[in-house]
Order: structure tokens, then C-alpha cells, then sequence
């Protein structure tokens, strides 16, 4: 038996000693030099995606309003009213905001978050649906950087609805003739 535990302990001591060697240690250079853009960039996009790996996903329940849980409202929304309104023109459409230029010329910068309730001829849209030159009425709190949208709608005029020739036909035949 000392033999085998001889025979393990030489095995053990040759593998650390093989593995030993082969592992040579580099310094690295130590630099003064802050890292680029692209070299934050890529960091913090790894730690956003770590962080966001181990968050927890919010309860249901508990991201529904009064309402939905069953209990009875008070008649109002229960957030505070906003800041602001403003009418204008979409500018640009970005991937979390819109540029629009108010009614006196000024252009707006309007941030665009997962709250903001974006709307299309009344209709629930996403960012995507918006377009350069749409008429739009925004409501908006102050935020951090600036404002933000709490409620956006764009009113897009619809294209007059031509009538079928029966249509007319009909309409002509139930109007009294004007001619003499």
C-alpha cells in the first residue's frame, strides 16, 4: 500500500511539475492611457447584460394598477398631472425619441420610454409607427435629460373614401333633378 500512495504522490508532483512549467507568467504593461470609447462601450455593455442576467423578472400582480387587481378605483389614474403639452411635426424618429418642432418653430427633443402610451388615429402603436411630418399632440413629464413622453398622438388624415359607381348611381337617382 505505501507503494501505491509512493506511485500517487510522484504522479501528482511529476503533473504539477509539467503543468508548472508549461505556464509561464507575462507582465502586463502597465499603461497610463485611459481606455478608447469602443473599449468603455464593449464593458459596459458586458456588465449591462451581467447585471441584467441576474435581475429578477417583477411579479404580474404586482405591476398591475388597482384597477386590474380587482379593486375599485378612485376615478383618476393616480400619477400626478403632466408636466406639459406640446402640438407639432415629428422631426426624426430615433430608437427612443422623437424630434418634434412645435407649433412657434422650436424644435423639442422628447425621450420615449416603455411607459409612454404612443397612439395612432387612437389606435395603441409602437415607436416605429411614427413617421417625419405626422401631425402629433404629446404630453410629457421632466425627466433627467429632459422630457419625457407620457402620452403621444399622431392624427393622420384618411384619404376621402370615393364612392362605387353604384353609390353615385343610387345618390343620382334618389336626389331630385335640378334641370328644367
Amino acid at each position: 500500500m505505501d507503494r501505491t500512495r509512493q506511485g500517487t504522490r510522484l504522479a501528482l508532483a511529476l503533473a504539477a511539475g509539467v503543468l508548472g512549467s508549461g505556464c509561464e507568467r507575462q507582465e502586463d504593461e502597465v499603461t497610463t492611457q485611459s481606455p478608447s470609447a469602443d473599449d468603455r462601450e464593449v464593458r459596459s455593455a458586458l456588465l449591462r447584460d451581467l447585471v441584467a442576467s441576474r435581475e429578477r423578472a417583477p411579479d404580474p400582480e404586482a405591476l398591475k394598477g388597482p384597477d386590474e387587481q380587482g379593486r375599485m378605483g378612485q376615478g383618476g389614474s393616480g400619477r400626478p398631472e403632466p408636466t406639459g403639452r406640446v402640438s407639432g411635426r415629428v422631426e426624426w424618429v430615433g430608437d427612443n425619441e422623437l424630434l418634434i418642432r412645435d407649433t412657434g418653430g422650436q424644435e423639442r427633443d422628447v425621450e420615449v420610454t416603455p411607459d409612454s402610451l404612443l397612439r395612432l388615429n387612437g389606435n395603441p402603436v409602437g415607436l416605429a409607427s411614427m413617421r417625419e411630418g405626422d401631425s402629433v399632440e404629446v404630453t410629457y413629464d421632466d425627466g433627467p435629460g429632459g422630457w419625457v413622453a407620457r402620452q403621444v398622438d399622431v392624427v393622420v388624415p384618411q384619404a376621402p373614401k370615393l364612392p362605387t359607381e353604384r353609390e353615385v348611381r343610387e345618390r343620382e337617382h334618389d336626389e331630385p333633378s335640378a334641370r328644367p
